[in-house]
């Protein structure tokens, strides 16, 4: 092992997570923290993407904190049509067309291929819905697979990915690591989380029955993370887990995603004064 960590960093699976977690990598950045891998899953996958491809940190925080970004998903739309039409010549079909995803990403990132991308390495994981199985995405157009690993089940449909219809990352890899536990390159691996306070159940039922899917999501993300840990441990790798806790952000208050941008980087401050200052 060298005497400076090879650091790893990846950033979870969480609903319009992507300005909390550029305002991670942003400080981090600006502390001197150089990963030499990042991956990242759903949200975690738009800001790993960002950062992979080099994008200046102003440029980034200015790319999170647009509602272009999110309303972007839906753009390509056709409304009712695609409702009643489109969804039924598709077997996972989902309420939105994201395509309109790629196409932003593109005009921020380019054209590019993930294997383009080589200081930091890159990897998003997607969920592959006719193999049932994740894919750790290390080659491929990158924008697509930006957008693929973002597309929560049923309300956006798929996207095609190297001839793969592919969805949320997070499905099964909220924080995706695995394939670091095999790297002779990787010493020291991160993983950044995203969570939601408990506090008062929602009023209407459709948000009580989205309270509940989400709290049986995270069950299962705990349990997964477990065995994460223990893995990293039998493979001689030290892992660090922090979490961000703040409110789900909603598309209808776009001026939050500033405040979580901020959140992200009291977590990454709190983690170098805790844990990474003495490593590097």
């Amino acid at each position: 092992m060298s005497a400076t960590p090879r650091i790893a960093i990846s950033l979870g699976a969480s609903f319009m997570g992507y300005a909390t977690h550029a305002g991670f990598m942003a400080r981090l950045q600006s502390l001197g923290v150089r990963p030499v891998a990042i991956s990242g899953s759903s949200a975690g996958a738009i800001t790993a993407g960002f950062y992979a491809a080099g994008l200046e940190q102003e440029a980034i925080r200015q790319a999170v904190l647009s509602p272009r970004l999110y309303l972007s998903f839906a753009k390509r739309t056709k409304w009712i049509w695609h409702q009643f039409v489109t969804v039924y010549r598709h077997r996972h079909p989902g309420f939105l067309d994201p395509t309109g995803a790629i196409a932003h990403f593109e005009s921020l990132v380019g054209t590019g291929n993930i294997e383009s991308l080589s200081n930091p390495k890159l990897m998003i994981a997607l969920s592959d819905l006719e193999k049932n199985a994740t894919l750790f995405a290390t080659r491929g157009h990158l924008a697509t697979a930006m957008a693929a690993s973002a597309c929560v089940p049923m309300l956006f449909s798929p996207l095609e990915f190297e001839e793969r219809m592919c969805t949320d990352g997070g499905i099964a890899h909220e924080v995706p690591v695995d394939p670091w536990f095999a790297d002779d390159g990787v010493d020291h691996i991160i993983m950044h989380r995203i969570t939601q306070p408990q506090g008062k159940p929602p009023l209407m039922l459709h948000g009580r029955l989205l309270d509940t899917i989400a709290a049986s999501h995270e069950a299962l993300n705990r349990q997964i993370l477990t065995d994460r840990i223990e893995l990293a441990r039998l493979h001689g790798k030290k892992m660090t887990v922090i979490t961000t806790i703040h409110s789900r952000p909603s598309p209808l208050f776009p001026g939050r995603l500033k405040e979580r941008y901020s959140m992200g980087e009291e977590t990454a401050q709190k983690l170098f004064d805790e844990t990474l200052s003495k490593l590097l």
